[in-house]
């Protein structure tokens, strides 16, 4: 069963983490851009949100670990 987060556009929960962990999408306008979820009715703008605010944290701190400095 798919979990659809914008029933306007049939966006489901799958397609809005795949735009945050692979297109960095960390607002709800890069949302709106890589899914068209949040273009029709807007109902679905606080789960969306939501959803942001568990997964955003998780891609800011995997670049952190990610990340490697060389000292010459």
């Amino acid at each position: 069963m798919r979990d659809i987060v914008c029933n306007c556009q049939m966006v489901d929960r799958n397609t809005i983490n795949k735009a945050i962990h692979e297109k960095n999408a960390t607002s709800i306008e890069e949302i709106r851009r890589y899914t068209g979820a949040n273009t029709g009715c807007g109902k679905c703008m606080p789960y969306i949100n939501s959803i942001l605010d568990s997964e955003v944290p998780k891609v800011v701190q995997k670049e952190k670990s990610q990340r490697k400095f060389k000292l010459w």
